[in-house]
Parts: structure tokens; C-alpha cells; sequence
């Protein structure tokens, strides 16, 4: 079709054709990645009525799906456990530090031994390391420091990244994410709702926004950050925070609930 030919229904056409496809991993489009490629065809349009190409824009008429329901999971203590039964430990690994971080799985995957600083607890990501391209400091304590702990004594000569998999740098755990989830029969679950559950618990657990937005790197409020300076000890009381907050709520679990796991799992018991 020409592009004067396209008409503001056939754009809603095309968003509620893309929500009923599915993607190569199996599950549907989300409303997000719908809204993303009708801006793109947004911007394009608008692009070709400033070179008078088109008259007009047929997206300006189009209303935007929202995505408020796909940002609001977080996992329970409950799911989390049952999760870590059902990966190996490599993936357990990965999704433990994900849990008790809220790091992006780029800065995970991406984490070398160098930027480990072990003695003071924290993880040093620079400018390059983050998404946003601001660096900062991820504080860990307990189960992270355990994993790195073990980690540290098979370190390789052929490279320097922490998290591995039969030697080589570990660069996705998709496939036996996807497995797992199945399995502990946890549904509309996705690896960066991992980010979002810890942003949930922080918050359950008193942690300030300001703070809470800087050790993840969100960017949104910012001016609300500029205006609060968050240093080495505000992110260590919310560490603390976090942890008393872990701790409560494993006491409030049953007393003769015990959380067995497979050999190398990690779970948390």
C-alpha cells in the first residue's frame, strides 16, 4: 500500500494482530513491544510530512495499549525458592544475584573480577557496564557472597568474567530459565521481573526511593535523585535493610516447611 493509503484503523488492526501473535520464545506480544512499533511508524511518518512526502500522520489518531498489567510481577519468597530448585547451579547463580541486586542481566553476564571488590561488598560498574551510561555501585551480602566466594576459587587464565558455564564466559540462561519456570509451574515470569521484585521488596522493606533508584540505575525521578545525595552509607543501611526484611520473612514461614533443593541449586532454605 501506499503510505497516504493507511488509515488510523488499520494501525489499531495491526496492534491487536500483534498481541494475538507469538514470539520466537513461545509466549505473546506484550502491549510494549506493540506501542514500540507504532512510535516507530510514528516517527517515520512525521519524519516524511516535514519533506511534505505524506499529509498526513494516521498514528496520531491511534491510542496507545497500556502496559501497565506487564510491569507489576514480582516473585515471592515462595516462587523464588521453588525456582532455584529447578536450575542448575550456574543459572541459580545468576538468578540469585539478579534477586538480591536488581541488577540488569547485561551487568551480570558482563561482570568481571576486576570490578569485584570483595572486602568493602560491592560490585563497580562503570559508565560502559550500565545501560543508562552512569556508573555506580550494587552492594551484596549473604547468598551473593557466598556464590562469589565459591566462584573465586575456580577462576580462569583464558578470561576474567565472573559467572562461566563449563569454563567459557556465561552469556544466557533463556533456554533453562524457560524450563524452570515450567516446571515450578510459575506463570508470567520473565527474567528482568527479577529487577522489578527487587524494587518490591526494597520497598516493603523501608528503603527511600532516592536510594533504591541508585542502586538499580533508574533514571526516571531524576530530578527527585539530584536533589538527595545517596553515598556508600545510605547503600549500606539499605542493604541492612533488605536483609532484616529477608529475614522477617522467612521466620514467617511455616516451621516444618523445608525447602529442599537438587544438588548445586542454591535455593535458599
Amino acid at each position: 500500500m501506499r503510505a497516504e493509503e493507511i488509515k488510523p484503523s488499520m494501525v489499531e488492526s495491526y496492534q491487536q494482530k500483534r498481541l494475538s501473535e507469538i514470539t520466537y520464545r513461545g509466549t505473546p506480544y506484550r502491549p510494549a513491544s506493540v506501542n514500540r512499533e507504532v512510535e516507530v511508524m510514528r516517527r517515520i511518518y512525521s519524519l516524511a510530512m516535514r519533506e511534505d512526502i505524506v499529509l498526513k500522520n494516521p498514528c496520531w489518531k491511534v491510542t496507545r495499549l497500556s502496559e501497565k498489567n506487564a510491569k507489576d510481577r514480582a516473585l515471592t519468597r515462595e516462587e523464588f525458592n521453588k525456582l532455584l530448585r529447578e536450575l542448575p547451579r550456574h543459572a541459580a547463580d545468576i538468578v540469585t544475584v539478579a534477586y538480591y541486586t536488581g541488577m540488569r542481566a547485561g551487568e551480570i553476564y558482563g561482570m568481571t573480577w576486576e570490578r569485584v571488590n570483595m572486602k568493602q561488598g560491592y560490585f563497580n560498574l562503570t559508565q560502559k557496564d550500565t545501560k543508562t551510561g552512569e556508573a555506580r555501585h550494587v552492594y551484596f551480602s549473604g547468598a551473593v557472597r557466598e556464590i562469589l566466594e565459591r566462584l573465586e576459587k575456580i577462576r580462569y587464565i583464558s578470561h576474567n568474567f565472573v559467572f562461566t558455564y563449563r569454563g567459557k564466559p556465561l552469556k544466557s540462561i533463556k533456554v533453562c530459565f524457560a524450563r524452570a519456570l515450567k516446571k515450578a509451574k510459575i506463570k508470567d515470569f520473565k527474567f528482568y521481573d527479577l529487577r522489578h521484585t527487587f524494587t518490591t521488596n526494597a520497598r516493603k522493606a523501608g528503603v527511600g526511593d532516592s536510594v533504591v533508584m541508585k542502586l538499580t540505575g533508574h533514571k526516571t525521578m531524576s530530578m527527585f535523585i539530584c536533589c538527595n545525595t545517596v553515598d556508600s552509607a545510605d547503600a549500606r543501611q539499605a542493604l541492612k535493610l533488605m536483609e532484616d526484611y529477608s529475614g522477617e520473612e522467612e521466620r514467617g514461614t511455616t516451621a516444618n516447611s523445608t525447602v529442599g533443593a537438587k544438588k548445586g541449586s542454591g535455593a535458599i532454605s
